[in-house]
């Protein structure tokens, strides 16, 4: 019986998506153009943090990008989008936000809700969507409550 048990748990563990972690693999094969266009504002979020129709939206509204334009060239949007949407979280509520915010999402939500507002808006921090403030890995896709920085340490309890 234990045996059924433990063999139960690692096929859960492989089947589960990677973002329920505090690591996210970084898809091999990421193009270039991804992580240099998507972390010059911010980090380049991994894929698996958004549905596919979210990642579609952001893509889709580039010139308004959450109060910025950052279009790209059609060819770079393209290659991007492709490797989003291959690379997404499985559609369903948990990755799923209307407003195309990670920061949105009932994972994250679920993740950071002990988390005072109060902390997203602070000096060091700035926005719930600068994950380095707090997480030491985020632009590797480590996000880990153990490996905070001493400015997400600050906010822990």
């Amino acid at each position: 019986m234990k045996s059924k048990l433990l063999l139960g748990a690692l096929l859960a563990s492989l089947i589960a998506p990677p973002s329920q972690a505090g690591s996210v693999t970084l898809p091999s094969g990421a193009p270039p153009v991804w992580k240099s266009e998507c972390s010059s504002c911010h980090v380049a979020y991994p894929p698996q943090l958004l549905a596919k129709h979210g990642w579609q939206n952001v893509m889709n509204g580039l010139q308004k990008h959450f109060g910025s334009d950052a279009s790209l060239a059609p060819a770079d949007a393209k290659t991007i989008l492709a490797f989003l949407e291959r690379n997404a979280a499985p559609d369903g509520e948990r990755f799923d936000a209307a407003s195309g915010r990670i920061t949105d999402t009932r994972w994250y939500g679920r993740k950071h809700h002990e988390i005072p507002s109060s902390a997203f808006r602070s000096p060091e921090v700035k926005s719930a969507a600068n994950c380095q403030a707090c997480h030491e890995g985020a632009d590797k896709g480590r996000f880990s409550e153990h490996a905070l920085t001493a400015v997400g340490r600050r906010f822990e309890d």
